[in-house]
């Protein structure tokens, strides 16, 4: 076990008087959200570092390359424990950041380009989004985002007012 590990749900342990329980860091912000905004926040977020080039990831994960020697696994929650393992195997230096990260998905092109200055057709992208630091996909004819989850309620709220103002 790493310094890091107590920060993966799978391997925290309960006691005095903490139990450790997968809850969003968006559930307050999003429980009035209608169908603008979906909680991807759940879903495992590993971080990798290590030589990349033509590396094989596990079955079922998602690679977002953020420098040549540093990427972000995506995988379901409930495979994280394996994926984490595998990755650790093969690279050695990875770092589960489910909890450090919010996600959200969002739906349509107009609303991303109003909360961001990325160019939308070179993602997956590193860049400002409510001015906030996120990660940004693109999920067909949505975009996944993912940021620090302290600035969830903030990074929320912008997203519901900008697409309220667009409707």
């Amino acid at each position: 076990m790493t310094s890091l590990d107590f920060l993966s749900l799978d391997l925290a342990r309960a006691g005095e008087g903490h139990e450790p329980a997968p809850r969003s860091p968006l559930e307050h912000a999003l429980r009035w959200a209608g169908t603008e905004v979906e909680d991807s926040s759940q879903m495992g977020k590993l971080e990798v570092r290590g030589q990349l080039d033509g590396a094989d990831l596990p079955d079922g994960t998602e690679s977002v390359r953020l420098s040549p020697t540093r990427a972000l696994v995506l995988c379901p929650p409930n495979e994280v424990g394996r994926v984490r393992a595998e990755l650790r195997e093969r690279f050695g230096h990875v770092v589960d950041v489910t909890g450090a990260l919010a996600g959200i998905r969002v739906r349509g092109e107009q609303l991303l380009r109003r909360l961001t200055d990325l160019d939308l057709d070179s993602l997956p992208a590193a860049g400002a989004v409510a001015r906030v630091p996120a990660i940004v996909l693109r999920d067909g004819d949505a975009f996944r985002i993912f940021f620090a989850q302290e600035y969830g309620d903030y990074v929320v709220e912008v997203v519901l007012d900008t697409a309220k103002g667009l409707a």
